[in-house]
């Protein structure tokens, strides 16, 4: 058995607010293996993102993680000091983030932001790079390592497709495409060959073309590096394009989770049949998008049985009074639901085109 890159056991990050406890994370479970995609699909607000950042260690105040486990490779990351967590951000796991004109900075050129993660998790100690070899202790005044860091910052944009990478590592975000940003966020996550990358909404502001592009990037240097992906989306397309396993999480929790063939096909919890529901089918004139009744709960005031039950078709007062647990329905299928049997698959449905 492969030992996994990820795993998070009960995650539980919670809000402390003026009008109650915000459960962003409630209990949430999964195991991610070595050169896999899981992807994380949800509406907006039902904490796919916040998983992210509790798994980073950068969730923001008034919020802290409360209970469970992050084990990266085998190490437990809650309760570790920021000095410590700053050490793996980089260089063990990177985090792609859905906008990259407000992530990367203004006023530095590229290259400066490219090399600044080389120059930091390799200033420590020996590092192989190809067929280069070198070591920090002998370069005092750092000159060495800036230029190789240098090299390896160009080879980096030179693999995400950047056209003459020389001098685009002297240009500023500005005055770069949605793009190319994008390319200059993808490769400043793997530039230290991380062994895991969380990937939050990498392509919601680009057109379908770039979208394309920067998913075929994606998946060709999961290949060469690697690389294991945690993927947040809200697009079924994406999902289908990259990934090999799937989470549906809804109001902080999963409610189904299998392979990507299984909840695209057959999906059997409620939620993620009206999530496939409400996607347009180009080129079917007679289908008509059902849209999910209803709205999130609010997460200081979830209801003490199914967080889905005022929303769901199937739902009795059973639904509304007992918290569903996940359950295996069929092998690694997963789903948190009491009406399983009366929410039958959608055999054949998958994803619209």
């Amino acid at each position: 058995m492969l030992q996994p890159v990820l795993d998070v056991r009960d995650l539980a990050t919670y809000f402390f607010t003026e009008r109650g406890v915000v459960r962003a994370v409630d209990g949430v479970s999964f195991r991610l293996y070595p050169g896999e995609t899981l992807g994380v699909v949800g509406e907006s607000g039902c904490g796919k993102s916040m998983t992210a950042l509790s798994i980073m260690g950068l969730v923001p105040r008034p919020g802290r993680i409360v209970a469970g486990e992050i084990r990266l490779m085998g190490e437990d990351l809650v309760g570790k000091p920021d000095r410590e967590l700053r050490r793996l951000r980089g260089s063990r796991m990177a985090m792609i983030f859905q906008d990259p004109l407000t992530t990367l900075n203004p006023v530095l050129r590229v290259g400066q932001q490219v090399t600044e993660s080389i120059r930091i998790h390799y200033g420590d100690g020996t590092w192989s790079g190809g067929s280069r070899r070198w070591s920090w202790l002998a370069d005092p005044l750092g000159l060495r390592r800036r230029r190789i860091a240098w090299e390896r910052a160009v080879e980096m944009l030179d693999k995400v497709g950047i056209p003459a990478p020389s001098e685009r590592m002297r240009a500023y975000p500005h005055e770069m495409s949605g793009g190319m940003r994008q390319r200059i966020m993808i490769a400043i996550a793997l530039s230290c060959s991380p062994a895991l990358l969380l990937a939050d909404e990498p392509t919601t502001a680009l057109d379908v073309t770039i979208q394309a592009q920067i998913l075929d990037l994606m998946r060709r240097l999961q290949e060469e590096m690697g690389t294991s992906i945690l993927l947040i989306t809200h697009d079924f397309g994406v999902v289908s394009e990259l990934c090999d396993r799937v989470m549906v999480m809804y109001a902080g929790k999963v409610v189904e989770t299998g392979p990507l063939d299984a909840i695209l096909n057959t999906p059997r919890h409620p939620y993620t049949q009206g999530l496939l529901a409400s996607i347009p089918r180009l080129g079917d004139r007679s289908y008509r998008l059902k849209p999910i009744e209803g709205t999130v709960p609010e997460l200081h005031a979830l209801p003490p049985g199914c967080s889905y039950c005022t929303r769901c078709p199937v739902a009795d007062e059973y639904c509304a009074a007992v918290a569903p647990q996940l359950k295996e329905i069929s092998p690694h299928h997963h789903v948190a639901c009491h009406k399983v049997a009366a929410a039958p698959a959608m055999a054949g449905e998958g994803v619209p085109s």
